[in-house]
């Protein structure tokens, strides 16, 4: 019995030695930035005023992040939601990666809040709670 053992031993210990010895194939990346995204969840709290759900009232948030950072898309606020009329806004420009990991977006011939709200990167999403001014923002983009 005991050299059973020991003939395991010694034929598990060199096969343990040389399967640790491999080169590990499996590697945790970032997930990627590039994609579509739509806002699942848009909420806006004005100092004073109730949440407004933004999508619940219409609105929409969609954008296109290429792989060279360049961005597509339209912001679509309904009547009521940050001014008493609706609008839209295009999503055309930039988005860069700050030095603390986080995003923002720069727009190309459209200012708007967007530009202001910093986001964080998440598996398959991009997520912003910022406080600008007196309003939150709380809006989560995902793929």
């Amino acid at each position: 019995m005991l050299r059973r053992v020991r003939r395991l031993v010694l034929m598990v210990v060199p096969a343990f030695a040389f399967v640790s010895a491999c080169k590990n194939d499996v590697s945790i990346e970032s997930d990627v930035l590039a994609g579509s995204y739509a806002a699942t969840s848009f909420l806006v709290t004005q100092s004073g005023q109730p949440t407004v759900d933004v999508i619940a009232k219409g609105g929409s948030l969609l954008i296109t992040i290429a792989a060279d950072s360049t961005t597509t898309g339209l912001l679509s606020l309904p009547a009521g939601v940050l001014s008493p009329q609706g609008g839209t806004a295009s999503m055309a420009g930039r988005v860069h990666q700050r030095a603390d990991g986080t995003f923002r977006f720069d727009q190309t011939g459209e200012e708007t809040f967007i530009e202001a709200l910093i986001w964080q990167q998440f598996t398959g999403a991009l997520v912003s709670t910022t406080f600008l001014s007196n309003t939150q923002f709380q809006i989560t983009l995902r793929k």
